[in-house]
């Protein structure tokens, strides 16, 4: 049985309540043909080689009774097996205020992404860099030959390697509960989950004694304009390794915010958002502060009907860490075009060609590059 019908047969399972609501069934899927730069860098793609892939998103909204609904997305791509990206029970109108509440598990309030995760309003191929690219910063640290923890060592050895936590964690889906609603202009949304918008749990299980938290407030003073800002805060290493000083992981947070901006004018709409985060991290020499700036600016506009064109400009710039005694970037800063044109061969039919250009400024392989053509059907 393939990915996709072994994942309906999940919905169903997962919702056999929902047998006599109103349930509304729908989904899409992308087929990929790619070709990456031959290089080690870590946004290379199958090393270089050509290659196929395939993203399959399904998407169910089940109405229970009134005010109450119970929302599934369910993921299966060519290299991940089915996946539960987003479950959970909404209850609207909570109170006379018009209060929401949801629990399960969802996508953080954490930036204006939104939908543009799915490949079908996707403008271009990939997520922008900040949701994407690992880090030097992993979320423990475990000893090395000499049986020592040397956090600083470890993450000077990883610079532009790709192996740590992103600044945004891809979806950023988590278990948690929410609270959220609209008065006029001004939505809100405050969440408390496990893990941190750079530390996804994609189970039920937290792996520190924190939760993480994330408020959210976006205004819309005028049709085709809105801003939005976030901060989210928690722990985000896992208590189970050991750190120097023999404090506990649990004690060390994240500390995250954002501000984020979509206009839309004529044929052209424009997305942007700026991260800045920090983490506390335990260093041989004492607790240190590392930072990191995040940001990208993607627009598109209708050529003629059908047909688009957007570009996406997207980076990391990252702070100084102090080990031998001076002050370096704790990683090498990165800087990403994307750019590519969209055409609908019908209403839910989206081809698309894309191409990416990556810098990584410092390290062994700083030049990638990465050609897609995409072919979307929503459904």
């Amino acid at each position: 049985m393939t990915r996709t019908g072994i994942a309906a047969l999940l919905l169903l399972a997962a919702f056999p309540s929902l047998a006599g609501a109103q349930v509304v069934l729908s989904g899409q899927t992308a087929a990929d043909f790619y070709k990456s730069a031959v290089t080690q860098s870590p946004r290379a793609v199958d090393n270089g080689r050509p290659s196929f892939g395939w993203d399959t998103r399904l998407f169910i909204d089940g109405n229970v009774a009134d005010h109450v609904t119970a929302l599934a997305n369910i993921r299966a791509t060519n290299v991940d097996a089915v996946t539960f990206d987003y479950i959970a029970v909404r209850i609207t109108d909570v109170t006379p205020l018009g209060l929401n509440f949801q629990a399960g598990k969802f996508d953080l309030p954490f930036g204006n992404l939104g939908e543009r995760r799915f490949p079908r309003k996707n403008l271009l191929f990939g997520l922008p860099s900040i949701y994407e690219y690992r880090t030097a910063l992993p979320d423990h640290f475990t000893p090395g030959a000499d049986n020592l923890v040397v956090p600083e060592r470890d993450i000077i050895a990883a610079a532009g390697q790709g192996r740590g936590m992103r600044l945004l964690d891809l979806g950023m889906y988590h278990p948690g509960a929410m609270v959220f609603g609209s008065a006029g202009v001004l939505d809100y949304a405050f969440a408390v989950t496990t893990g941190t918008v750079s530390t996804s749990s994609y189970t039920t299980d937290n792996y520190n004694s924190d939760l993480g938290k994330t408020a959210r407030v976006a205004v819309t003073p005028t049709t085709g304009l809105t801003i939005g800002g976030a901060y989210s805060w928690g722990a985000y290493m896992q208590e189970s390794y050991p750190v120097p000083g023999g404090e506990s992981p649990g004690s060390y947070a994240e500390r995250a915010a954002e501000a984020d901006i979509e206009f839309s004018r004529g044929h052209a709409v424009l997305y942007g958002e700026a991260v800045t985060s920090t983490y506390a991290v335990p260093l041989t020499t004492g607790d240190e502060d590392l930072r990191v700036f995040g940001y990208y600016a993607e627009g598109k506009y209708t050529l003629v009907p059908r047909l688009y064109a957007a570009l996406r400009f997207s980076g990391l710039t990252f702070g100084k860490i102090r080990t031998g005694g001076t002050d370096q970037p704790w990683d090498y800063d990165l800087v990403e075009w994307e750019g590519g044109f969209g055409y609908f061969i019908d209403r839910d039919v989206l081809l698309k060609l894309v191409r990416r250009e990556t810098r990584i400024r410092g390290g062994s392989q700083p030049k990638d590059n990465l050609s897609v053509i995409q072919l979307v059907v929503s459904y």
